[in-house]
């Protein structure tokens, strides 16, 4: 690689510490954040897996329907995760609080 395809490279690295590093620190003053993300798809998995499990209406044929479920499930988590936070950053930037570290 030459240097000015490094360069790219290591400000993206660099500006995805400083993003990673202010959503730790949310979390670290937030801690109901955490418990929210891990929460929301252990409801889905009970909720949903469950009563579609045991209703019958969804043929999966030899797997179980939690083992089918649970791949959709945990995509889902993760994109609504990164849309919020997608939204939380655009709203920092906005407000300028990470503008000068970015």
């Amino acid at each position: 690689m030459t240097l000015p395809s490094v360069l790219p490279l290591t400000s993206f690295i660099q500006k995805t510490f400083v993003i990673t590093e202010f959503e730790l620190r949310k979390l670290r003053h937030d801690f109901t954040e955490l418990i929210t993300r891990a929460l929301q798809p252990a409801l889905w998995m009970l909720i949903f897996g469950q009563v579609f499990a045991r209703s019958g209406m969804m043929h999966t044929g030899n797997i179980p329907y939690l083992d089918f479920i649970a791949p959709g499930i945990l995509a889902q988590s993760v994109l609504f995760v990164a849309i919020f936070f997608g939204i939380n950053v655009i709203w920092e930037i906005g407000r300028a609080s990470c503008r000068e570290r970015v």
